[in-house]
């Protein structure tokens, strides 16, 4: 086996002459090693929304108003979002701080509309004597008023709506309180244009 001598002698020169280099490529692998079992790993994380900054209770959510931030997952609060895509439009129940998170229970929409009939929306409006909101719960049907000051009496708007919900009203609530109704789109409308020309006031029924 003339043949398997020599390549074994050609074998044996060239590790001779490339010991030096596999050896120390080895260190460098074992080394490499070592260091991948000894650091630790990330710790793991989820993609949740927060505001981006205060953000006021019937605000209509833009792109900018949000941001994306990583959480342990066992401090991801239940109804949050990986994205904001889907809340981009929707309306503020209540306001946010800047860094927390949003919720499907702070949107106006889908989740706080459950069980209502279909085609109904969520309203913000804000009532001018936020003593009388203070006796709201929500599900109480109400009549709202528009009262003009040029005249001696009240036009009522929308009649047996709704109440959604009431956010959290603000520390400073001389220009009244935000509560957000149940109402169709034509109610929606109405009360858009009423709240721009007169206060708006309330009536509860039974």
């Amino acid at each position: 086996m003339p043949d398997l001598h020599a390549l074994i002698r050609r074998l044996r020169r060239l590790i001779s002459r490339f010991r030096r280099p596999l050896s120390a490529l080895l260190a460098a692998i074992a080394v490499l090693a070592v260091l991948e079992t000894m650091t630790p790993a990330e710790p793991a994380s989820r993609p949740v929304v927060v505001a981006a900054h205060d953000l006021s209770a019937g605000l209509v959510l833009s792109a900018a108003d949000m941001r994306v931030v990583r959480m342990p997952p066992d401090l991801v609060p239940d109804g949050s979002s990986s994205s904001g895509s889907p809340v981009v439009g929707h309306v503020l129940a209540g306001p946010l701080r800047a860094g927390e998170a949003l919720t499907d229970q702070r949107i106006v929409g889908r989740s706080l509309l459950a069980g209502y009939p279909p085609g109904l929306v969520g309203a913000p409006i804000r009532i001018h004597d936020a003593a009388v909101v203070e006796l709201l719960e929500v599900g109480e049907r109400i009549d709202v008023y528009a009262a003009r000051h040029a005249t001696s009496y009240a036009d009522r708007v929308v009649s047996g709506v709704r109440v959604v919900t009431l956010p959290r009203p603000a520390d400073d609530n001389e220009e009244g309180a935000l509560i957000v109704l149940a109402v169709t789109r034509d109610q929606a409308a109405a009360l858009a244009q009423a709240s721009a020309l007169a206060p708006l006031s309330l009536t509860l029924l039974r």
